[in-house]
């Protein structure tokens, strides 16, 4: 085999550039540092890989292209979280952050995806690449404590629901959980053995009403944006979380926490707005409005209503739908919903979710329903004043939904919405999976045509285990635009 390589000679990776300045600060990263006191679980696995991946993650910060943009990120977080002192973020959420969620340069891959895609990590044993796997995968999630037990900890994941005995280490965390409380952690591991990985932020039983409507509302957003599309449907949640780390960042340190940190990671005069702000699809703080118009004309106010473009009557409802107007790039791409109004006793009450829309209503109303209704007066409401919904009107929704999904008219404009989207938009779009490659780039080498066939799969498997209400992709017909083969039975 050949020598030593050079600090000058070219890299052997193949990526063209001097071995100083690619592999050699890799290869010549310090022995790994396992945690002061070894737990004896997974989590010493994990740690274990963690000095490697940071190793690469300042290589990537002092010589790669995306260097100064990675290196500003970090500035800004160490400024606005000050990570490691006192009323500030923990070190362990910086890190990884920092490594498994910040999504940066032209790829938006994170530094734990370009270490796996690196010809470098094909040197690491298949174990050390599966707990790199593993820690990029995961993410920070909010879990509600179900039983404690003297090894292992039953908890539930907020809004997904999904199961996890966590392996209990007091040697690094010395927390007592209690049933009900919700830990802010990132989890990582087999749904029967897995751990947290940071050290996890504790709320009261009275938080989770608040947080999981939070995270449900996370979620529908990035369902809805451009991002959503660059990933299997059924990572929707994890990266919608990954996407909002520092959104949580920044809750965690102005909400009220409990347990042994508190003294420790509750800010010396928590703000009044204890809650985190929300914004809508148009960017706009999220705030609850009704507003009143007395009605002078009740029949000639209908007629008007009926003659206006941009308000969708239903009648089973009694009630208008104020609509986003249609797009002119993809008219069968799904509308939003501003608001929505009715008569009420005589009155026009009109609801919509922040300062800016309420505005434009009132003067969409005083323009167009002139002499029909005048203003009365504007209610504001504070997201925690809606009333929770029981079991049976949370059912009543979902059948309700699963009714209107079914509707042909909604079938045909999902279906033709979703095969513009990944017939026409996605195959000509940079995926992160594809290592920023568009899949019709990908498909012209072998290489990326392994990885278009495994995210192709993914979607496959996602279809199948889709409600039949939603419409089916023709995976097929999309490998056919990409030049693929049919998918073999």
């Amino acid at each position: 085999m050949g020598g030593k390589v050079g600090r000058n000679d070219p890299c052997p990776c193949g990526s063209g550039k001097k071995y100083k300045k690619c592999c050699g600060p890799l290869e010549n990263h310090e022995p790994l540092i396992l945690p002061s006191v070894l737990t004896g679980t997974s989590y010493d696995d994990y740690f274990q890989v963690i000095p490697v991946i940071a190793t690469y993650g300042e290589k990537v910060l002092r010589f790669e292209k995306d260097g100064k943009e990675l290196k500003k990120a970090v500035s800004r977080f160490e400024k606005n979280f000050r990570p490691g002192e006192k009323g500030g973020i923990t070190d362990s959420f910086f890190m990884s952050w920092m490594h498994f969620d910040l999504r940066f340069g032209e790829s938006r891959e994170t530094i734990a995806e370009r270490f796996l895609k690196d010809p470098l990590t094909s040197r690491l044993p298949e174990t050390g690449r599966s707990l790199v796997r593993e820690l990029s995968l995961s993410y920070f999630s909010f879990y509600e404590i179900i039983k404690p037990g003297p090894e292992a900890v039953s908890v539930e994941e907020l809004v997904t629901g999904k199961r996890f005995a966590v392996t209990d280490i007091p040697e690094i965390y010395e927390i007592d959980p209690e049933p009900g409380e919700v830990f802010f952690s990132r989890l990582v591991g087999p749904p029967d053995a897995a751990v947290f990985f940071t050290t996890p932020y504790i709320f009261g039983p009275e938080a989770r009403k608040q947080l999981e409507r939070v995270l449900r509302l996370q979620e529908e957003d990035f369902r809805l944006s451009p991002a959503a599309s660059r990933f299997p449907p059924g990572r929707a949640f994890a990266e919608s979380q990954k996407e909002l780390a520092l959104f949580w960042a920044e809750y965690v340190l102005r909400g009220k926490v409990i347990g042994p940190q508190a003294s420790i990671l509750s800010p010396a005069e928590p703000p009044e707005d204890l809650y985190p702000r929300l914004y809508n699809t148009d960017g706009e703080e999220l705030k609850l409005a009704e507003i009143h118009f007395r009605i002078r004309d009740e029949p000639a106010l209908r007629m008007r209503m009926a003659s206006l473009r941009g308000y969708e009557y239903e009648e089973k409802e009694g009630a208008w739908i104020w609509m986003k107007p249609l797009g002119g790039k993809d008219p069968d791409a799904p509308r939003t919903i501003l608001g929505r109004f009715a008569i009420k006793e005589n009155r026009l009450v009109a609801e919509t979710n922040s300062r800016e829309r309420a505005a434009r209503l009132r003067a969409q109303f005083k323009e167009q329903l002139r002499g029909l209704v005048a203003y009365d007066k504007t209610l504001w409401r504070e997201q925690d004043d809606l009333p929770e919904l029981s079991p049976e009107e949370v059912e009543a929704e979902r059948r309700e939904s699963e009714k209107l999904n079914s509707r042909p008219e909604v079938q045909e404009a999902v279906r033709k919405y979703l095969e513009r989207h990944y017939f026409k938009d996605w195959p000509r779009m940079k995926i992160p999976a594809l290592g920023g490659l568009t899949p019709l780039q990908a498909a012209k080498t072998e290489a990326g045509r392994a990885k278009l066939e495994a995210l192709l799969n993914d979607f496959d498997n996602m279809g199948e285990g889709r409600a039949s209400a939603v419409p089916k992709i023709d995976i097929d017909r999309l490998r056919r635009i990409l030049g693929l083969p049919p998918k073999a039975n």
